[in-house]
């Protein structure tokens, strides 16, 4: 600590586009120390990005260029170098690693080909020594049987696999300057807090710089030294995390703190943030947070306030950075919904979703032509859950227990093997015809990938007005026109953006419109897959509040499942946690989190990002992976991996029954 590896000095990247010019960057200036870890917060197109592809002059082509500004490494500036001289420090002395490994994978390549070409280019290492090297990597980032993995394709790997590969070819070469893009967007809670550890372990041996990019502050809270909060393209508040965390003086950390869902909150409303962020081809004048700034004065707008010390080490660009001055850092309240918590379901609502022992196994097969059974997937094993009239009930667990595909099962995508899904009653697959155009209408959802959802071919006003046009023939084109827009101002988008394609929209954007479309048939249950962990903190909140007030209105149900525990926890009346198939733990939202019962529970609550620097716990570290569920272990499935496992654990499985008014467990240490 102590040196400057990287400046960043009032750093400008425009792209010139048919509609003008975007700011992507403008006039942002940071610094990163040998050792530290920044953090870089900001909503969806604050500039984030932007700014580290730029670091590593990958501005996008044609239309990108840095106009102005200067980025110094190790003392060299970045911008004079050539092309080929940039070509050398990527890899080698800069690394990057993206948001979605498959996207800077080769699918075509095995991983160790991958990590091999690298130490190749840049390091010269070949034959035994390469080899050696690629193993060594992959067991520092974690990998189990590194010796079968190396020959194995990225798809062949889960996510969380997948993004530690792309790890170990950013760490291969021994950079100083390690740039992460968002990598644990897609992460559930244990593997999200087992590559955060990894990544500070790394740094601690090789004392490597990381600029960590993130829409999650309680990721920043964990990791970062500092943070640098960006607003339009510029940085707007920069310090030391507790600080940032414990008195932030700009309005738009404000807003962003209080946009935070956390475990120890009730289901009061979030407070999100009033408008949206400015279009970077139409900037406004001034400082560029006033439009939605709660405090903005008329000087506000009309001179562009520069990023300056309020006290040693914290700097803020803001006008009115003494009068947001308050105790626990908390100015005035951005915006505030109007309806009231719902704490006070009892449960008593008609049913309106049942599954019943409900069950899918996929057989494998083996061999091509000739297939016979290899084995079975158990993926979901004898599932009981009950839905009631305007309630939610959250899924959590880790990759890979059956969350999505109990979701499937839902929807009729699949069948069961054995029990069922009903509605109102009656097994979804014995309805007829008509019936199950009405099960259809009353059960929508909202997936974790919008792009998979959309069609590419429709306009987002065909895609959100399509359900309204079957479902209301009897709306003028004029009245569903403004169904439209109001259904995408409420999740965040601008009216405007109707007559675009799902591939001109960014993925959070493309989300909320998935979002938007589902209220629109008047549906008694709505099925939400991840449906907002790819959105930054502040659309996030006003999505939730959305769905709280279309819940409260509407009298909607949720099945919300979700890897954002405190998300869960603010969104679901009852939780149930799955692992390997199986429901191992249910419970009202406060009773589950106040009381956890199942030691799983219990390492997934522990585990939790904290939305504050003061919350961090001591974690509990799992032993092992998850198991296969192709071959579960016997007895209770989770004992291999149980801190409190006993002997009867690997013997007997667990029955799920009622410990406490309505909290049920599946546990040996709480009975037979």
């Amino acid at each position: 600590m102590g040196e400057d590896l990287l400046e960043v000095r009032d750093l400008r990247t425009y792209i010139y586009t048919r509609r003008g010019v975007v700011k992507a960057v403008d006039g942002a200036t940071f610094s990163v120390q040998r050792g530290e870890t920044l953090g870089i917060v900001g909503e969806s197109g604050s500039g984030k990005s932007m700014t580290c592809l730029s670091i590593l002059r990958l501005v996008p082509e044609p239309g990108g260029k840095i106009v102005g500004g200067d980025i110094v490494f190790d003392g060299q500036s970045l911008l004079a170098k050539s092309p080929e001289e940039m070509r050398q420090l990527r890899g080698s002395r800069i690394a990057m690693i993206l948001q979605d490994p498959m996207a800077s994978l080769n699918p075509a390549m095995t991983v160790g080909e991958q990590i091999a070409e690298t130490l190749w280019l840049h390091r010269g290492l070949r034959g035994r020594a390469l080899d050696q090297r690629v193993l060594e990597l992959l067991r520092q980032v974690r990998i189990s049987d590194p010796e079968r993995r190396v020959h194995a394709y990225p798809h062949q790997m889960s996510g969380g696999i997948r993004q530690r590969v792309a790890g170990a070819i950013a760490i291969s070469c021994q950079p100083s300057l390690l740039i992460a893009d968002e990598p644990t967007t897609s992460l559930d809670v244990t593997i999200q807090a087992q590559y955060l550890r990894l990544l500070k372990e790394i740094q601690r041996e090789t004392n490597l710089a990381l600029v960590f990019v993130t829409h999650d502050l309680a990721i920043v809270a964990k990791l970062c030294d500092r943070v640098a909060v960006m607003y339009a393209g510029g940085v707007v508040e920069m310090g030391k995390t507790r600080d940032i965390f414990n008195e932030p003086r700009h309005p738009y950390t404000i807003g962003l703190l209080n946009c935070l869902p956390t475990l120890r909150r009730g289901r009061e409303p979030l407070t999100a943030i009033d408008g949206q962020p400015p279009d970077l081809a139409a900037v406004p004048p001034g400082c560029s947070f006033a439009p939605r700034c709660p405090i903005a004065e008329p000087r506000c707008v009309e001179a562009r306030p520069a990023l300056e010390p309020i006290a040693q080490g914290h700097l803020v660009a803001c006008l009115r950075a003494e009068d947001t001055s308050k105790p626990n850092g908390r100015v005035v309240s951005l915006s505030s919904m109007a309806n009231p918590a719902r704490d006070d379901l009892d449960g008593g609502g008609d049913v309106v979703l049942e599954a019943r022992a409900l069950t899918k196994h996929f057989p494998l097969a083996r061999g091509t032509i000739f297939a016979r059974a290899a084995g079975t997937v158990k993926a979901v094993d004898g599932v009981d859950f009950v839905l009631r009239h305007g309630e939610t009930l959250g899924l959590v667990g880790e990759s890979g227990c059956g969350k999505t595909t109990a979701a499937r099962l839902v929807l009729s995508l699949e069948r069961p093997t054995a029990g069922g899904v009903l509605f109102r009653g009656r097994d979804i697959h014995s309805l007829d015809r008509d019936e199950t155009n009405e099960y259809r209408r009353a059960v929508q959802a909202v997936f974790q990938d919008p792009y998979g959802s959309l069609n590419p071919r429709l306009t987002i006003r065909t895609t959100v007005g399509e359900p309204l046009t079957q479902n209301q023939p009897g709306l003028t084109r004029a009245e569903i026109d403004e169904r439209i827009a109001g259904s995408l101002t409420r999740v965040g988008l601008r009216p405007r953006i109707a007559d675009d394609y799902p591939h001109e929209l960014s993925g959070g954007q493309r989300q909320r419109v998935a979002i938007a479309r589902a209220p629109t048939t008047d549906p008694e249950c709505i099925l939400l897959d991840e449906a907002v962990s790819a959105l930054d903190v502040s659309i996030r909140a006003q999505v939730m509040n959305l769905l709280r007030e279309i819940q409260d209105r509407l009298g909607v149900s949720y099945l919300f499942i979700a890897h954002d525990l405190a998300v869960v926890k603010y969104v679901s009346t009852r939780i149930g946690v799955m692992y390997l198939g199986k429901l191992v733990e249910t419970a009202p939202a406060n009773e589950l989190y106040a009381n956890p019962l199942h030691p799983y529970t219990q390492v997934l609550l522990n585990n939790a990002l904290p939305s504050h620097p003061d919350d961090v716990r001591e974690e509990v570290i799992l032993r092992g992976e998850v198991p296969s569920a192709f071959n579960p272990p016997a007895g209770c499935r989770f004992h291999p991996r149980c801190p409190q496992a006993l002997p009867v654990c690997s013997e007997a499985e667990p029955v799920l029954q009622e410990h406490a008014p309505g909290h049920h467990v599946a546990c040996h240490l709480y009975g037979s």
